[in-house]
This record gives structure tokens, sequence and C-alpha cells, in this order.
């Protein structure tokens, strides 16, 4: 399947309620609550997915105002090749920045919730990417039960969007050094802002080494010619989690826009080691009780977002994994691409230098 299938591409200050709509203000940086000297941070997430021209990756900037820092990172796999930017730098830019990055890699709103610019100019490798909206953005506080995010994080909001990607990306090194190609995909993303990992990680881990002790969260993006799914829920059927903390959320999107899913379920099917995703099986459920049946087919690269620390450099707060896959709807025969981001606990190794 190609990206000529028939597309529906369009066109602060922290909600005080999770019923607040959102506003221009939230596409920017947020400050800190004022009470607490826990990490805060405002967390930027793209995808790219395009089989064509064998480009796979994750665009990712972490930056806190309360902290005074900024992460960004370029995950991608290019002609099966991983290739990575990442670099932590002093956050002195604006909440209401015109570009956010590190002189490297830059991020800019071109317009709010509607169009989106990553830049790109790395020894390795560069690109021009911009993002239009596709179907709308949901909000994870219109979740049915609200947000399920905030189990283990204090969340002053979160919302996702499906977009469609388009640019060029340039090769600076291999056999295709200087080779640039076009990118046209669909793509993914999502902006939190948050106390990101103000629980401390536990003190001991060296009894469980290199096996997982359970599995984590799932977070699929489903891309389909008419429609986009989405959900963020665990994959352990015992995962523990505080009273009234809704276990699953998300939603659909299409061309009447973007609404809440019923219920959603992953399975992973995971390679010896444990850790490494070969596949999953996934259901949706919509509001209208519709069931849809998800399965992986090829798998085309696999990467992790390997920024996912607190403020201490040295220590992995989440094994956070990016693999990418074709998928297939069971009940309908629809076909498309995208990831299943999910999580291993724990971390290993633990520190990595």
């Amino acid at each position: 399947m190609s990206f000529s299938m028939p597309l529906s591409a369009m066109s602060p200050l922290m909600p005080s309620s999770p019923s607040a709509p959102l506003s221009d203000s939230d596409e920017y940086l947020h400050r800190p609550p004022p009470s607490g000297g826990a990490l805060w941070s405002d967390n930027f997430w793209f995808s790219v997915c395009d089989r064509d021209a064998d480009v796979f990756g994750i665009n990712h900037i972490h930056a806190s105002l309360s902290h005074g820092y900024l992460r960004a990172s370029a995950f991608y796999v290019i002609d099966g090749m991983a290739v990575q930017w990442a670099s932590r730098q002093p956050l002195e830019a604006d909440p209401m920045f015109s570009v956010l990055g590190d002189g490297r890699l830059s991020y800019s709103v071109e317009k709010p919730f509607a169009r989106y610019r990553w830049q790109l100019d790395a020894p390795r490798f560069g690109f021009d990417l911009t993002f239009d909206d596709r179907f709308g953005v949901f909000d994870y506080n219109h979740c049915l039960g609200g947000n399920p995010l905030g189990a283990y994080e204090g969340y002053g909001g979160h919302y996702e969007q499906a977009l469609v990607c388009r640019g060029e990306l340039e090769t600076r090194g291999g056999p295709r050094a200087g080779e640039r190609r076009p990118v046209a995909c669909w793509s993914h993303r999502d902006h939190s802002w948050t106390h990101r990992f103000e629980r401390p990680g536990p003190w001991d881990v060296r009894h469980r080494r290199t096996q997982a002790e359970s599995w984590g969260h799932f977070w699929p993006s489903v891309q389909l010619a008419d429609r986009h799914l989405n959900s963020f829920g665990w994959m352990s059927p015992t995962q523990p989690l505080p009273d009234g903390t809704p276990a699953v959320g998300g939603w659909i999107g299409d061309a009447g826009g973007t609404r809440p899913l019923r219920s959603a379920t992953c399975v992973p099917r995971l390679e010896e080691d444990q850790r490494t995703a070969m596949a999953f099986d996934m259901t949706f459920e919509t509001t209208s009780g519709e069931v849809l049946t998800v399965r992986t087919g090829r798998k085309h690269a696999h990467t992790r977002n390997g920024l996912m620390r607190d403020e201490n450099d040295a220590e992995v707060r989440l094994d956070c994994h990016e693999p990418f896959f074709d998928f297939e709807v069971v009940e309908t025969g629809e076909r498309g691409y995208g990831v299943v981001e999910y999580s291993i606990h724990p971390p290993w190794p633990r520190y990595r230098y």
C-alpha cells in the first residue's frame, strides 16, 4: 500500500479543568504549577513511517521550564540502518516559541492544530518535513473515564493528532550518501505537559538482571486509508492502578472528526529476550459497538525512544520501544501501517552512558 491511497488531509495556559477546551497557546510550552519542585516538562512526539522511501523514525523533544533544559532527538531507521541524533541543551526559549530545538533539530508550529515543521541538519542525515492535520485533534481528557495517562504522573494536558507528512530526507553516509529522497506518508503526534517521572525509581534492580518483570503500556497508532486508531492502556492484565484510574483510553478519527473509543486491548508476541516485540494482536471497540481486530503484518523497523529520563542523564526511566508494522483489520480487510509503542519493566540496562 502506498501513500497514494485516499487521504483526508485538512486544511497559554493549562486547561483549568478536564472539560476546558484546548487553546492555541496549548501548542507551546506550559509553565510549571506554582508549588513543588518536581520535574515538569512539555513533550512533543512525531512519527514518520514511509515504506516506499524506507524511512522510519521518531522526532521527540522533552523541554522542561522547571529545570531549564531541553532534550531533542531523532531516532530513525533508514534503509534498515539505525541512524540517530540526540542532544541536551539549556532551555532559553520563550514559552510561545517560534522555533524549539538544539541548533541541529528544530520544531515549529506553523499553524496551531493544523501544520508543523521539523528540520534536521546532522552529520549522518538531515530532513525538512511538514506535517498537516488529517482528522482533527483529540484531547485525552475526553477519553471515557478521563485521561488514563494520569495513573503515575501529574498531567496538565495531553492530546493526539493524525497527520500527513511530506518533505525531503537526505542521507549523509553509507552506500547512498548524498541522496535526497521525497517523504510522503501518514503520521501521528502527541503533545503532553506533565510532572514526568515525579516518583523515584527503585533503589535496587540487580536481582532482575535482563529478565522483564512485567509488560508495561501499549500505545498504537493504526493509520488506515479512511480512519485512524489510537489507544493507551496496559498490556499486563494484572497491572496495579490507583483507585478510580481508567485502565484504557483512546480515540478514532475519520472524515467526521475524532471521538473516544469504548475500550482497547493489546497482546504482544515477544522474542526470546522477552523485550523485543515481533507481533501484536489488538482490538478496538467504538462507542457505537463496532469491534475492530487489528493484527500486525510485516515488521519494517524497530527503534527506541532513547531519552526517556528524568533530570539524571545516566538513568533510563522507561524502556520505551517503537516498532513499525503493517496492519490489517480482520473484520473489514482494511490495511495500513504505523507504530505500536510499548514498554517493558524494568529498563535494562538501567544505566546507559
